[in-house]
């Protein structure tokens, strides 16, 4: 490999190799950081010498091998490349009595005189011949014995060809002071290897990828590495897709380092990732239990090695390879006296109980103290599971006098994630009488699991007014009204005003009404656990008030919101709720998705009753969609008995009479929709927007050919104008209509059109423009049969509705023509002209649209001669279904 930034030292090193040839004996030290290419230049240059006649002779030092007497110096005589020169046999050296031999290099004892001696001499007599080169690779880790070698031939070969070289680590404390004193103290020369620069690293970087790319990593790379060769090539290794991704190899490196530099390093290292941005020498030799002076000098070496930047790892894979690499006891023990030492420095709760956790242990008052504090700031934050964690820990290891007050905490922060984890830790609500926050929690936990008198009795205790009225509303949205809680007197916060439009939804009030009371709650109510039943129940009262597009922007707005919170539970009702408005709007592709996205989000059991507002929008999509396999296996999953004494039950019921009716089950849809009839007018919660149960019965008893009991029913629910919606009183028109004479339903199917335009429903509209072309049809009007059966058939197709494209199909009176207007729109027209076009799309006549739009016929006429040549249509027939989707006030415009 090439030498990249080392031609200097090397032409240093060859320059000392030509002036020993003379007989000039020399000393030269290279310094420079772990893994900075000492090795590699070393190389370079003994094979050089030796090319040239020059006798190398090499030897490494080793962590392993420094406490055996004379090791290195073994290597060098009794090698491959040493002379046949008599030298101390490996026996003779063991039996000096090394144990009374003076461990400092600088000093020769009558022990081991004899053998060092010999030793130097044998050098010496190497190099009467030729030209030799000692290379000692490492010597931060070569043994006592050796360097005393090294001292005796240094004071000996001043006019002998010997070059002595050695290499090593540029280190702050050196582990022989004497030696490096006594080596240094005659002329010599030092080589220090700096970290390859910026422009150095990009050299290296072109030997294994092109120049672009080597100009564009090199930045990162030098940063990353700190000009360190080892870093430099395992960042190489790590690229994917030619971008810098720090991966398993540059920890791998880190790691080599730190394995090559020795344990206390490690352990430094160790404490520095651990600690993270709270590092500080002292807390790190604290941790690893060495003085301050014995710290900093590790600290400035893995700054030189490149290993750190200041006082912290250069990349979090390093540090996070550092710490998994420690034994799980040791990493757990560092923790634990971690979280000790910021706890005496009054390092913030956060900080300190993340070392708890990663401890796992907590036994002492002011850990399970810290934990709780700390779970608290996590919750404000929204990191929700992090105050779990921190809960979890401090519940397991704290005494008796503080289990049920940790209980309720965790109690109320696992709702947020999953409600059947919080109600693990209930009992502890339950001991003694609640009050205060402990009441609102029990009452909420109560309502969400159906538990009626416990929620009643729960209330009853809550003594903060707003979230009792909260609570109150909570409570009304599930089950239909207030009855049966206690009265409250004098109560006039704005929770209980702006609840009472809201239950206009409940009590027939006016859909204008309805929409203002929840559009209120939505701008003014902040998403929390005690106000997330009530925001859904205002989106759901937008859609019932159809408003369906308002609905779908606040349940998108509050779902990033509920996002942002890590709330799963708020997270999984909001699609809920988001599933059923898509319903609502006819996209049964989005409320299928929807709506088991909020099934994943929560484990079964862990929606209590609220579980059959996604079950039941699921099965009505999967009927709608023809999908009866899918619609069977969600009725074979388990509902809790209580949600049948919801609202939310009703709607369950509603849903699954759906199914019966497409699967030809009559009588079981009847007696379903009979259940939620009767349920109805007990609860005083009559509203078709909620149920439209007469519409649902007239249905099956269509099924049943019981035609005037059908027509009583629907003719009974459009009575009431006041407390119906569009979609409500489209739907039963499009019923009525099949109730009645072929005369008849054109006019009745036409009015249920408009109805469903207005809310948007696009399933019941295809529903309507089917029953419309199959009575032009019937009537002989094939013309205008075609007409809607085509404009149908696109409503159907966005749906996804493949039982009503099949009912198309068969009924004979579709012919697919060109879609080609369909698809690309409707081009440019006037606004009077776009309005007679969408009216005559529609089906009605010329005659019809001018009362409608008060114009003469002949101006009807007019405009729809300019709309034929604009669209290159030939009729009304054959104008596009864009049209269809535009929007038209129908009265009193000009």
């Amino acid at each position: 490999m090439e030498l990249v930034e080392r031609n200097g030292p090397l032409g240093a090193l060859e320059r000392m190799l030509t002036r020993t040839a003379t007989g000039q004996g020399g000393v030269t030290l290279v310094t420079g950081g772990m893994a900075t290419g000492k090795t590699e230049l070393l190389r370079e240059f003994t094979g050089n010498a030796a090319r040239s006649g020059t006798l190398v002779l090499s030897a490494t030092g080793s962590r392993a091998e420094q406490s055996l007497p004379l090791g290195v110096m073994c290597q060098i005589v009794h090698g491959p490349a040493f002379p046949d020169i008599p030298v101390p046999s490996l026996s003779a050296v063991d039996e000096v009595p090394w144990d009374e031999v003076d461990p400092d290099p600088a000093v020769v004892g009558p022990h081991d005189a004899p053998v060092i001696r010999e030793m130097c001499g044998a050098l010496l007599t190497a190099a009467k011949h030729r030209t030799v080169v000692v290379w000692i690779d490492d010597i931060q880790f070569v043994d006592s014995a050796t360097l005393r070698v090294l001292l005796y031939l240094r004071r000996r070969m001043t006019t002998a060809p010997i070059l002595l070289v050695m290499s090593g680590w540029a280190q702050r404390r050196q582990t022989w002071p004497s030696f490096r004193a006594e080596i240094t103290r005659q002329p010599h020369d030092h080589i220090k290897l700096a970290p390859l620069s910026l422009d150095g690293v990009g050299e290296l970087i072109t030997e294994r990828l092109d120049g672009p790319a080597a100009t564009r990593l090199s930045p990162g790379c030098h940063q990353l590495s700190g000009g360190n060769p080892l870093l430099i090539n395992a960042l190489l290794d790590d690229v994917t897709d030619r971008d810098l991704a720090p991966g398993v190899a540059y920890g791998q490196a880190v790691l080599t380092c730190l394995h090559r530099a020795g344990p206390q390093l490690h352990a430094v290292a160790s404490a520095a990732a651990l600690l993270g941005e709270h590092i500080t020498p002292a807390l790190v030799g604290q941790l690893v239990c060495e003085p301050l002076d014995e710290v900093l000098p590790a600290l400035d070496f893995l700054n030189c090695a490149g290993v750190f930047d200041q006082m912290t790892f250069r990349h979090p894979v390093a540090a996070t390879t550092v710490l998994d690499s420690m034994r799980p006891d040791d990493r757990s023990r560092m923790h634990l006296m971690a979280a000790k030492l910021l706890h005496q420095k009054g390092v913030g709760a956060l900080e300190i109980a993340r070392h708890l956790v990663a401890a796992d242990v907590a036994r002492e008052p002011w850990a399970v103290a810290l934990l709780c504090e700390a779970a608290e700031r996590a919750l404000s934050d929204d990191e929700v599971t992090w105050a779990g964690q921190c809960l979890r820990l401090a519940l397991r290891d704290c005494d008796d006098s503080r289990r049920d007050e940790i209980a309720k905490s965790l109690a109320r922060v696992e709702w947020r994630v999953n409600p059947a984890a919080a109600a693990l830790h209930m009992t502890s609500l339950m001991n003694g009488t609640p009050a205060g926050r402990d009441a609102v929690t029990l009452a909420r936990h109560a309502l969400w699991q159906g538990d009626k008198s416990a929620a009643v009795a729960a209330l009853s205790a809550v003594t903060d007014t707003q979230a009792a009225d909260e609570l109150r509303l909570v409570y009304e949205w599930q089950y239909g009204s207030q009855e049966g809680l206690p009265a409250r007197q004098g109560s006039s916060t704005p929770w209980v005003q702006v609840g009472k439009k809201l239950a206009g939804l409940m009590i027939k009030g006016r859909s204008v009404e309805v929409a203002a009371g929840a559009e209120h709650i939505l701008q003014s109510c902040q998403l929390a656990d005690t106000t997330l039943e009530i925001i859904v129940s205002a989106v759901i009262a937008l859609c019932y008030a159809d408003k369906p597009d308002k609905a779908a922007f606040w349940c998108d707005t509050l779902s990033d919101e509920a996002d942002r919170c890590n709330a799963t539970t708020w997270q999984a009702v909001l699609c809920a709720a988001r599933a059923d408005v898509a319903l609502r709007q006819g996209d049964l592709a989005m409320a299928e998705a929807q709506a088991n996205t909020a099934l994943q989000l929560l484990p079964p059991d862990g929606w209590g009753v609220l579980i059959g507002l996604p079950r039941a929008t699921l099965l009505l999509a999967y009927t709608g969609m023809g999908r009866t396999d899918a619609a069977a296996e969600v009725l074979r999953q388990f509902v809790p008995d209580r949600m049948s004494d919801t609202v939310i039950g009703l709607r369950f019921l509603h849903a699954r009479g759906h199914y019966y009716l497409a699967t030809d089950r009559a009588l079981a849809a009847l007696d379903d929709f009979q259940t939620c009839d009767r349920q109805m007018r007990e609860w005083n919660v009559d509203v078709p927007a909620l149920v439209p149960a007469h519409s649902d019965l007239a249905q099956a008893y269509l099924r049943l050919d019981q035609r005037k009991v059908a027509r009583d029913l629907v003719s009974r629910q459009l009575e009431r104008p006041r407390a119906i919606s569009s979609r409500t009183r489209g739907t039963a028109l499009r019923v009525l209509a099949a109730t009645s004479e072929l005369r008849q339903r054109p006019q009745l199917l036409m009015e249920a059109i408009e109805d469903l335009h207005n809310c948007g429903d696009r399933l019941e509209l295809a529903r309507a423009l089917i029953d419309l072309s199959e009575a032009h049809q019937e009537l002989g009007e094939f013309s205008r049969a075609r007409m809607h059966a085509r404009r149908a058939a696109a409503e159907a197709k966005a749906c996804r509705a493949e039982p009503l494209s099949k009912m198309l199909s068969h009924g004979g009176c579709f012919e697919p023509k060109d879609q080609r207007l369909e698809t690309e729109g409707v081009p440019p027209l006037s606004g009077a002209e776009r309005r007679v076009a969408t009216l005559a799309a529609r089906g009605y006549s010329n005659r019809e649209i001018g009362r409608m739009l008060y114009i003469t016929v002949s101006t009807v006429e007019q405009h729809l001669t300019r709309v034929y040549r604009k669209l290159n249509v030939g009729s009304r027939a054959d104008l596009p279904v864009g049209l269809l989707l535009s929007r038209v006030t129908v009265k009193g415009v000009q």
